[in-house]
């Protein structure tokens, strides 16, 4: 159960612990979490993901060795705070008041607020981020 999504920033903020567990958000049916986010017409979690070029290249570059024709891969993106926010905030307030919607709801639960705390820190600071996945 290593799968976890968590916060990347685009700039460190002094004294922010950028840690989330992103565990149990990162295991929960991905395809029903988007159309939560549908039905209340915000942005999928998915939508603020984004990784690294360098990283995914020298990724690909181990995987595939250096006999393959290299990928090209996209530019890394980053979005911000406040609209992250309006998404963890509308998914955690409908799952508050929805139980039994996700399996291991309450665990899905502290990491929207994990998410929050650290969205809401960069908001205050202008600083953009994006989701990403440690495997």
């Amino acid at each position: 159960m290593g799968l976890a999504w968590y916060i990347a920033a685009e700039q460190e903020i002094a004294g922010l612990e950028m840690f989330v567990n992103g565990k149990s958000i990162a295991h929960t049916d991905e395809e029903r979490l988007e159309q939560l986010c549908l039905k209340l017409g915000v942005s999928p979690l998915m939508d603020f993901f984004s990784v690294d070029a360098q990283e995914t290249e020298a990724l690909l570059e181990a995987y595939l060795g250096g006999d393959e024709e290299p990928l090209s891969t996209p530019e890394e993106e980053w979005f911000a705070a406040a609209d992250g926010l309006i998404t963890v905030r509308a998914l955690a307030d409908y799952l508050g008041s929805h139980p039994d919607v996700l399996e291991k709801q309450q665990d899905v639960m502290e990491d929207l607020r994990e998410y929050q705390q650290i969205l809401e820190t960069l908001n205050q600071h202008q600083v953009r981020w994006h989701l990403a996945i440690d495997i």
